[in-house]
């Protein structure tokens, strides 16, 4: 009985540090890339229109109260942010228990900075890259952000 759980401890341990296959690693990287692609042009559809609405599917209760924090920080200050989502590249993936993740990407936006109830563009800034860290939790058929920040 000793020697039998012996060998279980030591193949639960061998188990545990392989981690998960690259071939698995590769279809997290992707899959995480392909919903970040649908969500990041609907998250800049929400600043532009502060319609949160379609973001409900893809960003959890409390990530959609961040983003409505600072549209509401810009409209104080007179102003309404136009993001166009350019590209994403994934530059780091860490996937723990098949639903959790930590994601850092590389962003490029296209920003503009209009003055509030006008169409006066304040400021532009085409080709914006940015590094931006992800907490996600898989969900049936895609992945949801639970926590969205910006690095630099």
């Amino acid at each position: 009985m000793r020697r039998g759980v012996t060998t279980l401890i030591l193949t639960f341990l061998v188990c545990a540090a392989c981690g998960p296959s690259a071939e698995r690693q590769e279809v997290n990287r992707d899959e995480i890339k392909a919903d970040l692609e649908v969500y990041l042009p609907l998250l800049g559809e929400a600043y532009a229109t502060g319609n949160l609405e379609p973001l409900r599917e893809w960003a959890v209760e409390k990530e959609m109260s961040r983003v409505m924090k600072r549209l509401d920080d810009l409209v104080a200050q007179g102003r309404r942010l136009v993001p166009t989502f350019r590209q994403i590249t994934i530059e780091d993936v860490n996937v723990w228990n098949y639903s959790n993740a930590f994601v850092t990407t590389v962003e490029v936006w296209d920003l503009q900075i209009l003055a509030t109830g006008t169409e006066n563009v304040l400021a532009e800034e085409l080709g914006q890259r940015n590094r931006v860290k992800y907490q996600l939790k898989r969900e049936e058929d895609h992945w949801r952000v639970l926590f969205r920040t910006i690095q630099e």
